[in-house]
């Protein structure tokens, strides 16, 4: 079927940043046919949507997430990283069952598209109950296991990881991209890093890892290898694939010539990097230099929400803020990395409304008083705007949520199942 949706606004993130107002976007076979303006297209569809005063844009894809740690959302809040890390957060995943990894990877889902994010990037465990909630859910995927290679010696995990990547490649109707994920230089060693290198090469497959996230790994990095995370993966041969570098927030002058001309790029995580006191990442010098950046929410033990809407404002204040000059980083900037700039970093080409583009988009309630006036749409949509103002969320052309209401999922059961499955992690 061919639909068109007719809106007060259509914001494009194409080169240009056409803006559309009013604006029509038509789309057929999952793939964007044809946006421009109200009129430009009058060929004949089979089911047209009129969206008064809604805003069309793309959809958000979020470059870094552990989806199922929504199961642990409040958790141990407000203790130093390390602590919560490994007293609170790596005990409570020990008893994760695969079941309760659906049930966390559902709820995750269930807010992701209410709040209009079309693709996530994950790292955790039991990915075949990852992927499986991912293909009942309708969203797109980059998922990978989360590698801990001190407790790998015998690479058993890798192993299953290129497994779970040949199962699922071009599954859920190539949704879902399978990767590798070893989880940092400080667990993982530089001999592991580079079996992992040598086997994303061999498999065709990109890597997810955390670099240069908090002060302590930079110090532990420099006394074990002299040498700061992004050197320790570089010379481990990760950067011979894509790679997609979560966090990156103490990244330093001395990686810029790993990070120039990467395949990848660097996902920030600014909520939850300032919650847990890891800091502010460079983006003056990183952007500077051309190097690709886009924007995560970590996963909701440290960020608390999926809402990509929160990380475009906490990374343009955050910026303005440390840069002491509020020009210093723009709300188009911000849309930017929330969409297309992520979409690029993952290898998608989605993120982009044009013709030939995937047809990946959500619809934002313009109507509110809190986005009223519309003096400039990509000011209210990076500033004002909440995951609570979104009515549809569309992907591959697959109405997902429609005036607010999921049509894949089960809101109300997923809820009450995850709620279920609570006494047991905490207990």
């Amino acid at each position: 079927m061919r639909y068109r949706i007719h809106a007060d606004t259509v914001l494009t993130v194409d080169d240009a940043f056409h803006i559309f107002q009013p604006g029509q976007l038509t789309w057929e076979h999952g793939v964007i046919v044809s946006v421009g303006p109200q009129d430009s297209d009058a060929s004949p569809v089979d089911q047209v949507i009129n969206m008064a005063g809604g805003i069309v844009m793309p959809g958000f894809y979020n470059g870094h997430n552990h989806a199922a740690m929504t199961m642990l959302r409040g958790l141990a809040d407000d203790s130093p990283f390390f602590e919560w890390l490994e007293t609170h957060i790596w005990p409570r995943e020990a008893r994760l069952s695969a079941g309760d990894i659906y049930a966390g990877t559902l709820l995750a889902a269930v807010e992701m598209i209410k709040s209009g994010t079309v693709a996530f990037a994950d790292m955790y465990f039991e990915m075949d109950a990852v992927a499986r909630a991912t293909e009942l859910s309708g969203l797109r995927g980059w998922l990978c296991r989360g590698l801990i290679g001190n407790e790998d010696s015998d690479f058993a995990k890798l192993d299953q990881s290129i497994r779970f990547a040949q199962d699922w490649q071009s599954k859920a109707s190539g949704r879902i991209v399978p990767m590798l994920g070893p989880h940092a230089p400080y667990t993982c060693s530089p001999d592991y890093l580079a079996r992992v290198a040598q086997l994303a090469v061999e498999n065709d497959l990109g890597i997810q890892i955390h670099l240069a996230e908090s002060a302590s790994e930079m110090e532990q990095m420099q006394q074990l290898y002299g040498k700061t995370p992004i050197g320790v993966a570089w010379e481990a041969g990760l950067f011979e694939s894509r790679l997609v570098i979560a966090h990156g927030v103490h990244a330093r002058p001395e990686d810029l010539p790993y990070l120039q001309g990467m395949s990848g790029g660097i996902v920030s995580c600014p909520i939850s990097n300032a919650k847990l006191g890891n800091g502010i990442m460079p983006y003056a010098m990183l952007a500077g230099h051309g190097i690709p950046l886009g924007l995560g929410t970590d996963g909701a033990a440290s960020t608390n929400s999926l809402d990509m809407f929160l990380e475009m404002k906490a990374m343009a204040w955050m910026q303005k803020l440390s840069q002491g000059r509020p020009e210093a980083f723009q709300a188009r900037t911000a849309l930017t990395m929330a969409t297309r700039g992520t979409a690029e970093i993952l290898g998608s080409p989605g993120g982009v409304l044009a013709p030939g583009r995937p047809a990946d988009f959500i619809v934002v309630d313009g109507t509110h008083a809190s986005m009223t006036p519309q003096i400039d749409a990509v000011s209210n949509v990076v500033y004002a705007a909440t995951g609570a103002d979104v009515l549809y969320t569309v992907v591959q052309g697959e109405i997902l949520m429609a005036e607010g209401l999921l049509t894949t999922l089960d809101e109300k059961a997923i809820t009450e199942e995850a709620r279920n499955r609570l006494e047991h992690l905490l207990g």
